[in-house]
């Protein structure tokens, strides 16, 4: 099922244009009106238009933005942080709401809400091994180690559509393990869920219809896990580094545009996946 090239393109800036990003890792999109939120290796929040024509600098943590996440309820924005060791908290024009740290959490990758909005689950990449997901309450900012086993570099999360549990990224293992959510909040054992050998994964992202997408790093190529058959499926690799350049994150806008970051270029790839849902289309 790979994707035909010419259904992948630079959604917005690139490193001849004047809006490029500064190899941007997080990426997340708003649902109210389909504009899209990254960050930058200088520290920068980039909010881009809809349509990717206009792509401003609303913040600057002053560090280096990694996994960045939309509350569009809260209207504010969750930053991980590498250089800071910390998750900053910014309303949608830029201003500091505050911060979270946690002992121990050292190099906050990734972040994702809880469906009640109640609670930031946040990765932790540590490549010798040690605890991998940390967890807020925001009502207080107390944080804590939520799932302690060893993890080789804990990397993009992913919340099952259900709710039932977290899907993280092992980019050294390298592959995806599933943690369970028991019905008390707290993680149950972590579970083995794909391997990946011979790739670097980075980011993990659930389409409307259940199945898994995960970007990797190295060599940039996406994959789809089919929820129904369970195949590992290819759907694009780009061996020219034009359109993908060491990808990250994720994120979905719709049932069939899919938008990835690049932490080696400048620029969003967009990728419209309608072809792949015409039965007999490739």
């Amino acid at each position: 099922m790979l994707l035909p090239r010419e259904r992948v393109s630079v959604f917005c800036g690139g490193i001849l244009s004047p809006q490029r990003l500064d190899h941007p890792e997080g990426l997340c999109v708003d649902p109210r009106d389909g504009a899209l939120w990254c960050g930058g290796e200088g520290g920068q929040v980039y909010r881009v238009s809809p349509d990717g024509g206009d792509v401003r600098v609303v913040a600057h943590t002053g560090g280096f933005v990694l996994g960045v996440t939309l509350d569009a309820a809260a209207r504010r924005l969750y930053l991980c942080d590498l250089q800071h060791q910390a998750v900053f908290v910014v309303d949608e024009r830029g201003a500091k709401l505050g911060d979270l740290r946690a002992p121990g959490l050292t190099l906050p990758n990734y972040c994702v809400l809880s469906p009640d909005g109640r609670w930031l689950y946040v990765s932790n990449t540590v490549r010798a091994g040690g605890p991998g997901i940390w967890r807020f309450e925001l009502a207080s900012g107390r944080g804590e180690v939520w799932m302690g086993e060893t993890c080789l570099s804990a990397n993009g999360l992913a919340l099952s559509p259900d709710g039932s549990a977290l899907y993280l990224v092992e980019s050294h293992l390298p592959g995806v393990a599933r943690v369970p959510i028991r019905a008390d909040g707290s993680a149950g054992p972590k579970e083995r869920f794909l391997a990946l050998p011979g790739d670097e994964p980075d980011g993990l992202a659930f389409d409307a219809r259940g199945n898994l997408w995960i970007s990797i790093y190295n060599p940039t190529r996406i994959y789809r896990h089919d929820r129904a058959s369970g195949a590992l499926e290819l759907v694009f690799q780009d061996d020219t580094t034009d359109l993908l350049h060491h990808a990250t994150n994720l994120a979905f806008r719709g049932p069939d545009e899919l938008f990835v970051a690049n932490l080696g270029a400048w620029h969003l790839t967009r990728l419209d996946l309608s072809v792949l849902s015409k039965p007999g289309a490739i």
